[in-house]
C-alpha cells in the first residue's frame, strides 16, 4: 500500500511541486557533514569500520523514516520512490547517494582511490547540482537512476523551524 498514494505514479521528468533547490542543497551538505564526521570519529578506533559505516550511512540515510535524512528531515523535504509511493528501499537509496559514497570511499583508501574515486564523483555531482539549478522538475541523475523524487513534507517541527526564522526576521 503506498504510503503517499497522491505521489505515486507521478511522471517523473515533469513532476508538480519541484522543491527549493537551495534546500535539497542544503539538505545532502547537511548529511554528507554528518556522515564525515561519524567516519572520521570511528576511524581513530578502527578504519574498517569507517568504511563500513560509510557504505552503510549513505544507503540508509533515505530509506529512513518518512524517506527523510537527517537534512531533509531539518529542512522539511523527503524522498519517495514514485512508482510505489513509499521512501525508497535500500538499494534505491544506494543508488540515488552512489557519487556521495563514491566520494567518501575516495578519502577513507587515499592514494590513487581518491583520483579514481573522487575525481568522478566530483563531476557527477557538479552535474547532479546542474540539473537541480536547471531543469524545471529539480531531478538529479540518482534521482532518474533510482525513479525517486523529493518532495516537500512539512510537520510540526518545520513549521515550528519556520516560523521561529520569520520571527527572528521581523523586528
Amino acid at each position: 500500500m503506498a504510503r503517499f498514494p497522491q505521489l505515486a505514479r507521478q511522471p517523473l521528468l515533469r513532476s508538480p511541486g519541484s522543491v527549493n533547490p537551495e534546500n535539497r542543497v542544503w539538505a545532502k551538505a547537511i548529511d554528507a557533514l554528518l556522515v564525515a564526521l561519524f567516519a572520521l570519529a570511528i576511524s581513530f578506533f578502527s578504519p574498517l569500520a569507517s568504511v563500513a559505516f560509510v557504505i552503510v550511512a549513505w544507503t540508509a540515510l533515505d530509506s529512513l523514516g518518512r524517506g527523510q535524512s537527517p537534512g531533509k528531515w531539518l529542512l522539511g523535504l523527503h524522498t519517495i520512490e514514485l512508482r510505489r509511493g513509499q521512501k525508497p528501499d535500500w538499494k534505491r537509496a544506494w543508488l540515488r547517494n552512489l557519487p556521495f559514497l563514491q566520494i567518501q570511499l575516495g578519502f577513507a583508501f587515499g592514494g590513487i582511490w581518491i583520483w579514481l574515486l573522487l575525481v568522478p564523483g566530483l563531476v557527477w555531482i557538479g552535474l547532479e547540482t546542474y540539473f537541480i539549478f536547471r531543469l524545471e522538475s529539480g531531478l538529479r541523475v540518482g534521482d532518474l537512476l533510482s525513479g525517486t523524487r523529493v518532495f516537500d513534507y512539512k510537520d510540526e517541527h518545520t513549521k515550528f523551524i519556520e516560523q521561529f526564522l520569520k520571527d527572528q526576521e521581523d523586528p
